[in-house]
C-alpha cells in the first residue's frame, strides 16, 4: 500500500489512540469469554456463551484487528465468586464502545487537529463504515441466540437431501476454516431451507373486511373483527404449534404476550401514535394455511401516506410476494386504492384486487362493480390485475373457496416451485464460492493476484463504503430544506393564482396550492431517488470491479447487487391542505394587491403547507433509512467476503502442513458435492430440495 500523505501528526495520534482503545475493548471481550470458560474456580461470568458463539466471536475480532492493521499500516507512522453478570450482555455492551470508538474515528471527529484532504475523509469515511458492519453482523447473529447455531439447525435438516447435507459440510467448513464472511448468506439459505415462506400481505381501508377475510383464511377468530392495525407496525402472522405474540421494541427488547392482548400494541386506540415504541409484531397459530410455509402480513393503511406506519409498509414491500387490496363491493374504487396498487405494482409486487363483502351486493351490481374496477385499474394504471369477488358470510362461503381455489391455490404451488429451484441454485454458487476462497488460501498470498492489484480492489470498496454515508448525510440534508420549502410552495401557488385571475375563486385557489405542494415534494423526492440511484451504480461497479479481479470467469452471485430495488417512493398526501382558499378583492391591485394576498394566503395556509412538507419529510426519511440499510446489507453481503479475502491473504503468514491439508480435504468434498459450474436444479417435487417440515 502506498505511503501515507493525508494524516499529519495530531491526526495520526487521534487515530491511533481509537484504535488502540478499539483493540482494547476487543481484548475485554476475548478475557470475557477466558473468564467465562470451564474449568475455572473462580468464575465471574455465566458460560452462556455458545462454543459455536466463541469460535464466532474470536474469528470476527482477529478479521477487524486485520482489517484496521492493515489500514493503520498504510495511514499511520509506526504504528472467583458466583456468577452473577451474563458473558453475552457484557460481550453485546462492551461491542457498543467498540462502536463509539469507531466514530470516533470519523473525519468529523477530527476538526481541529488540522486539515484532512478529500482522499483522506473518502478514506476514513470507508474504513469506519466497513468496521462498523463487521460489529452490526456479529450483533446480530449473538442477539438471535440459539438460533444463531446453524450446526443444531442444520442437524434437523433431512438427513437424505442433497442440500440439507451441502449445507451441513459447508457450515463446518465455515466454522473451522474462520470463513465467517460467508455466513450471513448461508443463514439465510438454512432459513429458506426450514422456512420457505410465502409473505401474503393484506391492504384494505378501514371496514373494508380485512379482519373479517384473514379470520375467514386462517380458519379462527383470533383478529377482532373491526379493529384495524393502523399504527406504524405491520403485523405478521404465521405457524405456530400454540398461539402466542411476540412483540420487538424499539432498542432491542422483546417479550411474550397472549395473542388476545394484540390489540394494546397494533391499534391506534390503544397504542396511539405506537407511544408503546413497538418496533415488530409476530402472531403465531396453530392454522392449517400456515403450514406450507404461508405468512399472512396485515399492513398499516396506505392511504393516508402522511403517518408513518404508511412509511414502514413502503419499506416491507420489497418482501411481500402477494398483496392482496380489498375493496368493498358496495363502495367504489377510489383514489386511496389505486395509490396502494400503485405502489404495490412500482415495488414489484404481484397484486389482486378483491372485492369484499360481495354478499351486499346483487348478483347485477356485482358484476358491474367488478368491471368498473378492472376497467379502472386498466385506464389509471395500465395494469391488467385479476379482480375477484369474496364474502366470508356463511351463506356466500362459496366465492371465497372459490377464489382460494382458482387464484390463490396456483400462485402459492408455483411459488413452491419456484422457492425450491432458487434454494438450490443459491447453495451450489454459495459452495462455489467457499471452494474458490479455499483454493485462494492454499495458492497462497492472492492465488496469483499482485499485491498492489488486491490493495486496489480493498482501496476501491473503502471508497465505495464511505458513499453510503455520505448518501446519507446529504439525503437528511436535503430533507430539512424540504422543511423549509413552504414560502417556495405560497410563491408557487400565489403566482399561478394571480396569473390565471383566481383569486375569487375559492376551490381554484385551493387546487393551485395543492398543486405547487404537490410540485415542491416531487422534486424534493425525485432528487432523493437519483441520489440513490447514484450511489447504487457506484456500489454495483465497485462489486464488478472486485468480481473481475477476485472471481474471474465466475458466474454473478445468487442475489445480484441490482438498482432495480431502490424504488416505492412515499406518495404525499395533501389531505391537511384547505379545500378553500379565497384571497381578498384587493389581491388585483397593481401595487398593494401582491403583498395583500401574499398575507392572505399565508394565513390561510402557511401553518397546513409547512404541516405537509414536514410531515411528508418524516415519511421520505424513514423511506431513505430504509434504503440506505438495504444497501449497505446487500453491498455488505457481496464485498465482505472480498474485503476479510483480502485482509487475510495480505496478513497471512506461512501454512503448515497440518491446515494445508485440511483446507485440501474440506476443498475435496465440496467440489465432490458439485462441479465447478452451477448446474441445473431438479423439479421442486423432487427430494433433493425438499424442505424442513
Amino acid at each position: 500500500m502506498a505511503a501515507p500523505t493525508f494524516l499529519n501528526d495530531s491526526q495520526q495520534r487521534r487515530i491511533l489512540a481509537n484504535a488502540e482503545y478499539a483493540d482494547k475493548l476487543l481484548a475485554d471481550i476475548e478475557n470475557i469469554l477466558a473468564g467465562a470458560a470451564e474449568g475455572r474456580l473462580f468464575r465471574r461470568y455465566h458460560p452462556d456463551v455458545t462454543p459455536q458463539q466463541a469460535r464466532l466471536l474470536r474469528s470476527s475480532i482477529a478479521q477487524f484487528r486485520r482489517q484496521l492493521g492493515r489500514f493503520l499500516e498504510a495511514a499511520v507512522a509506526g504504528s472467583a465468586g458466583r456468577p452473577h453478570l451474563s458473558a453475552l450482555h457484557s460481550i453485546l455492551v462492551t461491542l457498543a464502545f467498540v462502536r463509539v470508538a469507531i466514530h470516533e474515528m470519523a473525519p468529523e471527529h477530527l476538526r481541529g487537529y488540522g486539515e484532512l484532504d478529500a482522499d483522506g475523509e473518502a478514506a476514513l469515511r470507508g474504513v469506519t463504515n466497513e468496521l462498523e458492519s463487521l460489529v452490526t453482523m456479529l450483533e446480530a447473529e449473538l442477539r438471535s441466540g440459539a438460533g444463531a447455531d446453524l450446526e443444531e439447525r442444520l442437524a434437523h435438516a433431512p438427513a437424505g437431501g442433497e442440500i440439507g447435507g451441502m449445507l451441513r459440510t459447508l457450515d463446518q467448513v465455515i466454522r473451522e476454516a474462520d470463513l465467517h464472511e460467508f455466513r450471513p448468506s448461508l443463514m439465510r439459505l438454512v432459513e429458506k431451507l426450514e422456512r420457505p415462506a410465502f409473505e401474503l400481505a393484506v391492504f384494505g381501508r378501514v371496514s373494508s373486511g380485512k379482519s373479517s377475510l384473514l379470520n375467514r383464511l386462517l380458519e379462527t377468530e383470533v383478529l377482532p373483527v373491526g379493529v384495524t392495525p393502523v399504527t406504524a407496525v405491520p403485523v405478521r402472522i404465521l405457524y405456530g404449534e400454540a398461539p402466542g405474540l411476540t412483540v420487538h421494541f424499539a432498542g432491542g427488547r422483546v417479550e411474550q404476550f397472549p395473542v388476545d392482548q394484540l390489540p394494546l400494541f397494533a391499534t391506534e386506540e390503544m397504542n396511539p401514535a405506537n407511544r408503546r415504541g413497538v418496533f415488530r409484531l409476530a402472531v403465531r397459530l396453530p392454522s392449517p394455511i400456515l403450514q406450507d410455509g404461508v405468512v399472512f402480513v396485515d399492513t398499516p393503511g396506505l392511504g393516508s401516506l402522511a403517518t408513518a406506519g404508511a412509511a414502514e409498509t413502503i419499506s416491507y414491500l420489497p418482501q411481500c410476494d402477494l398483496g392482496l387490496v380489498l375493496v368493498a363491493a358496495v363502495t367504489p374504487l377510489n383514489e386511496e386504492d389505486l395509490a396502494t396498487v400503485d405502489l404495490l405494482t412500482r415495488s414489484g409486487t404481484r397484486a389482486m384486487v378483491l372485492l369484499s363483502k360481495a354478499d351486499l351486493a346483487s348478483g347485477t351490481d356485482l358484476e358491474r362493480a367488478m368491471r368498473y374496477t378492472a376497467e379502472a385499474l386498466r385506464r389509471e394504471l395500465g395494469a391488467e390485475l385479476p379482480v375477484a369477488a369474496v364474502s366470508t358470510a356463511a351463506a356466500h362461503a362459496a366465492l371465497l373457496e372459490g377464489w382460494r381455489r382458482k387464484e390463490l391455490a396456483p400462485v402459492l404451488e408455483q411459488h413452491k416451485e419456484l422457492a425450491a429451484e432458487s434454494l438450490y441454485r443459491k447453495a451450489h454458487l454459495l459452495r462455489a464460492s467457499v471452494a474458490a476462497a479455499l483454493r485462494r488460501r492454499l495458492e497462497g498470498t492472492g492465488g496469483g493476484i499482485p499485491r498492489a492489484e488486491l490493495e486496489r480492489i480493498e482501496d476501491t470498496l473503502r471508497r465505495a463504503s464511505a458513499e453510503l454515508e455520505l448518501a446519507k448525510r446529504e439525503g437528511i440534508s436535503a430533507l430539512d430544506r424540504l422543511r423549509e420549502e413552504g414560502k417556495a410552495v405560497l410563491g408557487q401557488a400565489l403566482e399561478q393564482i394571480l396569473s390565471g385571475r383566481l383569486e375569487r375563486d375559492g376551490a381554484a385557489c385551493a387546487a393551485a396550492l395543492r398543486t405547487a405542494a404537490a410540485q415542491v415534494c416531487s422534486r424534493a423526492a425525485q432528487e432523493l431517488l437519483q441520489r440513490l440511484q447514484q450511489l447504487c451504480a457506484r456500489l454495483s461497479a465497485a462489486l464488478d470491479v472486485s468480481r473481475r479481479v477476485m472471481r474471474p470467469g465466475a458466474e454473478p452471485p445468487a442475489e445480484e447487487f441490482s438498482c432495480d430495488q431502490v424504488r416505492g417512493l412515499p406518495v404525499p398526501s395533501l389531505d391537511s391542505l384547505p379545500e378553500e382558499v379565497r384571497l381578498p378583492a384587493a389581491a388585483a391591485l397593481p401595487w398593494a394587491g401582491r403583498w395583500l394576498a401574499a398575507a392572505s394566503l399565508e394565513r390561510q395556509a402557511g401553518g397546513a403547507a409547512w404541516q405537509t412538507l414536514n410531515t411528508y419529510a418524516r415519511s421520505l426519511e424513514s423511506w431513505l433509512l430504509r434504503q440506505i440499510e438495504w444497501l449497505q446489507q446487500r453491498y455488505d453481503a457481496e464485498a465482505g467476503v472480498f474485503r476479510a479475502e483480502i485482509a487475510r491473504t495480505l496478513s497471512a503468514g506461512g501454512m503448515e502442513a497440518e491446515q494445508r491439508q485440511r483446507l485440501e480435504r474440506w476443498l475435496r468434498e465440496l467440489d465432490r458435492q458439485g462441479p465447478s459450474e452451477t448446474p441445473e436444479p431438479p423439479h421442486a417435487g423432487e427430494d433433493a430440495v425438499k424442505p424442513v417440515a
